[in-house]
């Protein structure tokens, strides 16, 4: 007689295989494609709609105040950007669209808590905080432009401002670019690399700053993973505001938005060998953590 081997606690997925409809090749790249561009469309219209009222009340605060900082201004355009890109997500992808190829996940799902692998979290911590070390000594060490130094400095030490930077802003990227962008195209199929490197590169692409291109690009194939392993959010969007609060505190107590080491290590071939030994730390742990199997949404 045939017995049915015992379930696990743990229900796994291969990352690799569409959980939606079956697609072709080009069905599923013509669907990525256009699903990208509604996201980026999305956020482009809910940065611009929250920097019209962001704006706005900004200028309210300052006639109020008698003369508020362009600091405020900019930190409650922010808030308010991030807040309408959130809203304006929500409302096109759950309320108003109804394809079935947007692949739409189960939101509640996709924010459970227990899917974290908490037992993890410690090494998960550790790898992230050494790529963000890796990528900002050798972004130091090749020179590359930070054009927004002293408005993101400013916004460290105004209260929106150090919101915004730590929870606000990692909610919207993480709900746009992990949430709706690189999991509607694991949900179709695509290839995991592939959509990890698309999504990061288009979530540095959006922070404009060169040295945030580079650092973001890098931070996003790390949230990538979190997300690619647990099929959740939650993962991602708890490292990014860990890291966003890290960055924000060195910020306020060395004055300065680099890393705190720049000063003693300010030197090309020092901080490339720091970022090589930050880099043996993080690839190795990355590495250990994707071999883990995939959490399945369904239970």
């Amino acid at each position: 007689m045939n017995s049915k081997p015992n379930e696990t606690k743990e229900q796994c997925i291969d990352p690799t295989v569409s959980v939606g409809p079956k697609y072709t090749t080009k069905s599923k790249i013509t669907k990525s494609v256009l699903d990208i561009v509604v996201l980026i469309i999305i956020f482009g219209i809910g940065q611009l709609l929250g920097g019209i009222v962001g704006v706005i009340l900004g200028v309210i605060v300052t006639e109020i105040s008698g003369g508020a900082s362009y600091t405020w201004s900019v930190a409650i355009t922010l808030a308010v950007a991030s807040f309408f890109t959130i809203l304006l997500f929500i409302i096109s992808r759950y309320l108003l669209v109804k394809s079935d190829w947007l692949e739409k996940p189960d939101f509640i799902e996709e924010i459970n808590p227990f899917r974290l692998r908490w037992h993890l979290a410690p090494v998960m911590l550790i790898a992230t905080f050494a790529g963000a070390l890796s990528t900002g000594c050798l972004g130091q060490a090749l020179g590359v432009e930070d054009t927004l130094e002293d408005t993101i400095q400013g916004l460290a030490n105004n209260p929106i401002g150090a919101l915004t930077i730590a929870f606000i802003g990692p909610l919207s990227e993480e709900i746009i670019f992990r949430h709706g962008m690189l999991g509607g195209m694991l949900r179709r199929g695509v290839s995991p690399w592939i959509a990890i490197l698309v999504s990061s590169l288009l979530f540095g692409i959006i922070h404009w700053n060169p040295i945030q291109i580079l650092f973001a690009s890098a931070l996003g194939v790390m949230l990538g993973i979190l997300y690619t392993k647990s099929q959740s959010i939650v993962p991602s969007l708890i490292y990014h505001i860990i890291n966003n609060s890290i960055a924000e505190a060195v910020m306020l107590i060395t004055g300065k938005e680099q890393d705190p080491t720049s000063e003693l290590l300010d030197t090309p071939p020092v901080l490339i060998s720091v970022a090589v030994v930050a880099a043996a730390i993080c690839i190795p742990l990355f590495i250990y953590y994707w071999h883990k199997p995939t959490l399945n949404s369904k239970h």
